[in-house]
C-alpha cells in the first residue's frame, strides 16, 4: 500500500490508533479551536521567518512533552510501547493537518508538513504569551479526547489478537 501523508502509519496498532484519532477529529461532535494569540504574535509569526522557525522547534518540543505527560497521567499503567506509539500518532504532522483542516486553516489536499509546522508555531507563541499553565490547559482541553481515542484503539487492537 502506498504511503498516504494524511495516514502515514502503516503498521498496526499505530495505523488503527491514527485512523481513530482522525475519525474523532472529523466528527461533528469534536470541537477544536486554535489558541488565541495577540496581533503582535501573529505579526511576528507572519513577518519573521527566523522567529517562526524557532517557535516551530519549540512548539514541537512542547507538544511532545505535554502529550507525554498527559499520557502518563491519564493512562498510568501502560507499557512503554503504548506511550511511544500514542505520542507518535498524537503529535504527527498528519494529525496536526487534520486539526488545522477542522478549523479551516488547511486544505486537506495540500501537503501536511506546513500545516503541522504552523500548528507547532502557534502553540509555541501561545505558550510564550500565556505561560505553561494556560498551555497545559489548552492541550488538556483538546487532546484528552484524542488521547483517550488513541488508547481505546490501542486496547481494541490488543483484544483482537
Amino acid at each position: 500500500m502506498p504511503n498516504d501523508p494524511l495516514f502515514p502509519f502503516q503498521e498496526i496498532p499505530s495505523s488503527r490508533m491514527h485512523r481513530s484519532i482522525v475519525s474523532t477529529i472529523r466528527s461533528p461532535h469534536f470541537f477544536f479551536g486554535l489558541p488565541n494569540l495577540s496581533p503582535a504574535s501573529w505579526n511576528l509569526i507572519v513577518d519573521n521567518t527566523k522567529e517562526r522557525e524557532r517557535l516551530e522547534f519549540l512548539g514541537d518540543a512542547l507538544i511532545g512533552s505535554t502529550v507525554s505527560e498527559q499520557l502518563c497521567r491519564y493512562w498510568p499503567n501502560e507499557c512503554p510501547k503504548f506511550y511511544t506509539l500514542a505520542r507518535s500518532v498524537l503529535t504527527a504532522n498528519s494529525t496536526f493537518a487534520h486539526l488545522m483542516c477542522k478549523v479551516g486553516h488547511h486544505d486537506i489536499k495540500d501537503p501536511v508538513k506546513p500545516a503541522g509546522d504552523a500548528f507547532e508555531t502557534i502553540l509555541a507563541a501561545f505558550h510564550s504569551e500565556q505561560g505553561l499553565t494556560a498551555f497545559n490547559d489548552y492541550i488538556n482541553q483538546y487532546f484528552l479526547p484524542l488521547i483517550n481515542c488513541a488508547a481505546n484503539a490501542y486496547h481494541d487492537n490488543r483484544s483482537v489478537k
